[in-house]
């Protein structure tokens, strides 16, 4: 079980992260042993003795520019150690650990070893890892970042039903702050803040059934459908790097009211099929700030909030929207995460402008704009959370037979659980659940089909959803030549 930091530990963390980069810098400028460096590592080791003193060991992540302790975000020192983290990552560590047991001159070997330049631990056998067996370094450990496995619970714990209630809550609250911002009236950040919370122990408790959920669509209720999708699929994927709540929280109430800014754009051009005029295009580009504004007169909403709203459509080569003059400064980690979400969900929907692309298919695309619209990090991350054929795809299998897929295998995304459900004829025959990573029979899927082609209702066979989230209502969406390709407007 991870280690919840408190707040004071947390905090600490800067002046740890200060004394670590300077015993780096003395490393690599000073020989061993040199009394500068001797003192640096004793600075040191005095604040990580204080983390030990109090039952912990001391993990630090490094991920795509963020830094985190434990399952804590620190956005703060993620920007003020910036090169640290270019640093640790140039040596391929994701993460390094501090263990208790640790001795001064153990941490002193450690920190030697740590302080290699790039090449020498490229050219290592073994790397970093086998560099601090042969130092004698026991109780500091260094390994690749990797994304938080929830593997082994999402099988279990949260019913569906309890999934089911979380999804239809969030659209009552979507279609309640609608009539809100219509009307004037306060928004209650407690409300969103739970309604959220209930979204993240969904996620946490049953990830598969959430999931499942997330690719519920309706076309006269297109923005709170897909505002409900894109924060669940923020927070799969959000989950998927770190536990830390306030990061989550704050990622999910952003997505849930990213599109809050279109409430005052006319709906004929929100809805317009053909192509839009260039003061159309600039009243669109102005949803991320009005948003933004809207979020902001809700008493209590975390102000991190309001970042992720603004920052949705800027794109990680920041040529995206609202344009931010003289930086080139990244989206922020939560931001560039809801970008992702929001373009799949609005590529896999139909929308007046745009047919439904097929799961695959808007994978594809979040592949091909890795490191332009995405994060290519995150695109990674979310192609192996919901696996190249997401929950909801209908496919073909190798022998012929139509399936639904249900989930992802970590193991191989190319070969999810489905549930076979027709024939090569499209005749159905009795479901039958498939894993197909275990298969006797090593079938595999041959390619994605469109449902509405074959007449099936998808609804029918997963069983977990007989029941409704709820009546679908909303304006909609529309693409933009530098946002995220194929994302709303």
């Amino acid at each position: 079980m991870a280690v919840v930091f408190s707040s004071r530990q947390i905090k600490r963390t800067r002046s740890l992260l200060a004394r670590f980069n300077a015993v780096l810098h003395a490393a690599r400028f000073y020989p061993a042993q040199h009394p500068i460096e001797r003192a640096l590592v004793q600075d040191l080791m005095e604040v990580i003795h204080e983390y030990h003193a109090e039952g912990a060991d001391l993990p630090l992540t490094f991920f795509e520019g963020e830094l985190l302790l434990g399952e804590n975000l620190l956005p703060d020192d993620s920007i003020m150690f910036e090169q640290l983290i270019r640093d640790m990552s140039s040596t391929g560590v994701g993460s390094i650990t501090f263990g208790r047991g640790l001795t001064v001159d153990e941490l002193h070997r450690a920190m030697r070893v740590i302080g290699v330049d790039s090449e020498k631990a490229a050219s290592t056998e073994g790397g970093l890892p086998r560099m601090l067996v042969d130092a004698d370094v026991e109780h500091v450990s260094v390994g690749a970042v990797a994304a938080v496995d929830k593997t082994a619970t999402i099988a279990s714990g949260v019913e569906p039903e309890v999934a089911r209630r979380s999804y239809s809550t969030a659209l009552d609250l979507m279609r309640e702050m609608d009539r809100a911002v219509h009307t004037a009236q306060p928004v209650s950040a407690a409300r969103i803040q739970g309604v959220v919370q209930g979204l993240i122990d969904s996620i946490v408790g049953n990830r598969h059934a959430i999931l499942e959920l997330s690719g519920l669509k309706s076309y006269d209720e297109y923005t709170y459908f897909h505002s409900v999708n894109v924060t669940i699929l923020s927070l799969t994927l959000g989950s998927s790097i770190t536990q830390d709540q306030r990061f989550l929280s704050a990622l999910g109430c952003g997505a849930l009211m990213h599109d809050l800014g279109k409430v005052s754009i006319d709906v004929d051009v929100l809805n317009k099929p053909g192509t839009l005029s260039p003061d159309e295009w600039s009243t669109i580009r102005e949803h991320p700030v009005q948003g933004a504004e809207v979020a902001a007169r809700v008493p209590g909403l975390d102000r991190a909030s309001l970042v992720v709203i603004l920052e949705h459509h800027m794109r990680y080569d920041t040529t995206g929207y609202p344009v931010v003059k003289g930086s080139r400064t990244r989206p922020h980690l939560a931001s560039r995460i809801l970008g992702i979400a929001d373009a799949y969900d609005a590529m896999t929907s139909n929308r007046t402008y745009s047919p439904a692309r097929l799961q695959s298919e808007a994978m594809e695309v979040l592949v091909e704009n890795m490191g332009t619209a995405f994060d290519p990090v995150l695109v990674r991350l979310f192609v192996n959370t919901l696996g190249a054929y997401p929950p909801r795809s209908v496919v073909r299998l190798s022998d012929g037979d139509i399936a639904v897929v249900l989930s992802a295998n970590s193991d191989d995304i190319t070969r999810p659980r489905v549930r076979a459900i027709a024939d090569a004829n499209g005749v159905l025959h009795e479901p039958l659940d498939i894993d197909l990573l275990s298969d006797a029979e090593a079938r595999e899927i041959v390619g994605c089909l469109d449902p509405a082609g074959l007449d099936i209702d998808i609804e029918d066979y997963l069983s977990d959803l007989h029941e409704s989230a709820g009546a679908p209502g909303g304006a909609e969406e529309t693409p933009d030549p530098v946002s995220q390709p194929g994302a709303s407007r």
